[in-house]
């Protein structure tokens, strides 16, 4: 918590300071987009970071929004009243909001509980394929060979203190999702599967959101961001071609805005 509402601060004033005017500027409304903000103590905690003694002097406490940042990620992606942003990155997510202003998510609960349709499922199936293929419980597969050379190792014994041996971050092992599209490129079967498992898991996210919304005959937004899209062929492609079959007034767009702009564009019209 602490470390935490210092990163804030540190980021807030240091942009105050840059305009030159730091200490008569007042924020009429404020909007805050935070990782990990899923439930109630979530959103208990993210409050009071956001509300600590320093940077509370320069808020107006009823026009301060804290979300998701996959909500503001949304905002900057598209302006419709009807539309789903799907995350496919290191972790995966997927939320929606309708015409009526209601919202819909699923997945996003990291990588123990959801995180289907995500680089680091991709990368944890990529490496335990090199394993199954090791023991022999699996089939052979060009990733031996890429995962080995992406990490340094002469073998697949090495993976294991390579894997165990430093602390668990999801980035460190969430690094083999380019390296599965490549190999499926150079036609790897197994890879294409786990691809094409995972693709299949993000389309049903956005279908369960899209339900749940109540969108299926209706014209709706679908924001798109993550590293996995970049695997066009054996990723994206599958994605897009199902929604489309599924939706047929879907409208795709890649999230060219930095998430930040919905952060901006939700506290002016909460003015």
């Amino acid at each position: 918590m602490e470390k935490a509402v210092e990163n804030l601060n540190q980021a807030v004033f240091s942009a105050l300071e840059s305009l030159g005017r730091g200490q008569d500027i007042r924020f009429e409304s404020s909007c805050f987009g935070s990782a990990a903000l899923n439930v109630k103590e979530d959103y208990e905690a993210y409050s009071k970071i956001v509300r600590n003694d320093r940077l509370i002097k320069y808020l107006n406490q009823e026009k301060v929004l804290i979300y998701n940042d996959t909500r503001i990620g949304l905002e900057a992606g598209s302006r419709a009243e009807n539309k789903i942003i799907l995350i496919a990155g290191t972790g995966s997510n997927c939320l929606g909001i309708n015409e009526k202003g209601e919202e819909a998510k699923c997945s996003g609960w990291d990588y123990i509980l959801a995180d289907e349709g995500s680089g680091f499922e991709v990368s944890i199936r990529a490496l335990r394929a090199v394993i199954r293929a090791f023991d022999g419980r699996g089939s052979k597969t060009l990733l031996t060979g890429a995962v080995l050379k992406e990490v340094g190792l002469k073998d697949e014994l090495g993976l294991v203190g390579w894997v165990y041996g430093k602390p668990f971050t999801k980035e460190r092992l969430g690094v083999f999702a380019r390296t599965a599209c490549q190999c499926a490129a150079r036609g790897d079967t197994v890879s294409r599967e786990i691809l094409k498992d995972e693709a299949r898991e993000a389309v049903l996210s956005v279908t369960t959101v899209a339900e749940k919304l109540k969108l299926e005959e209706k014209a709706f937004d679908l924001v798109f961001v993550g590293g996995l899209f970049r695997c066009e062929e054996h990723f994206k492609d599958i994605v897009t071609d199902s929604l489309k079959q599924r939706f047929e007034m879907i409208t795709f767009r890649p999230l060219v805005a930095k998430p930040v702009e919905g952060a901006v564009r939700l506290a002016r019209d909460n003015l």
